[in-house]
């Protein structure tokens, strides 16, 4: 029975021998293997070697968060300056669209200024065509006898006109150089 005993428990020695893998891994050097790996240290190594491990990859994530976060700010300012810039366009299109409603209605007040200087020449020569007219009449009433009283009566009516035509000239006058400005 002692020899029995004694190769069983050599083969089980040599079974679970063959168990232990050379890298003392408790994942994969079985049971021995992972007693061995214990006792040598290489276990806490591991451990410790995956713990750094842990740390690295929370550091990067930390560092990842970190940058997301930067990235998030930078993202929400250049929102806010776009959305200034969007209002600071709308503004300009706004004041363009109102310039050339200003610069039509001043072109059509040009058109109709420049319309109304030419009315105003030609009123302003035909005036002066009358008043020619009459200043030559006058001269001629003049020399053809002052005392008739028809050729008076004639004469002052001559006057008024020409004095109505006058203030008419000035006003058109004026209202021509208002209109050049």
């Amino acid at each position: 029975m002692k020899a029995q005993a004694i190769i069983v428990l050599v083969v089980s020695t040599i079974l679970f021998g063959g168990c232990a893998g050379k890298d003392y891994d408790p994942g994969q050097g079985g049971f021995f293997g992972g007693l061995a790996g214990l006792s040598s240290g290489r276990y806490e190594n591991r451990v410790q070697e995956r713990e750094t491990r842990l740390a690295e990859l929370r550091a990067t994530r930390d560092h990842l968060n970190d940058e997301n976060a930067r990235l998030d700010a930078r993202k929400s300012q250049a929102r806010v300056r776009l959305a200034e810039d969007q209002t600071r366009v709308k503004t300009m299109q706004a004041e363009i669209a109102d310039l050339e409603k200003k610069t039509k209605a001043l072109a059509a007040k040009q058109g109709a200024d420049q319309k109304r200087v030419a009315e105003l020449r030609k009123g302003t020569a035909a005036l002066k065509k009358q008043t020619g007219k009459q200043s030559s009449t006058l001269d001629a009433l003049e020399g053809s006898g002052l005392g008739d009283e028809e050729v008076d009566l004639r004469r002052k009516q001559m006057e008024q006109q020409r004095d109505a035509l006058r203030k008419e000239y000035d006003l058109l006058m004026k209202m021509q150089m208002e209109l050049a400005q």
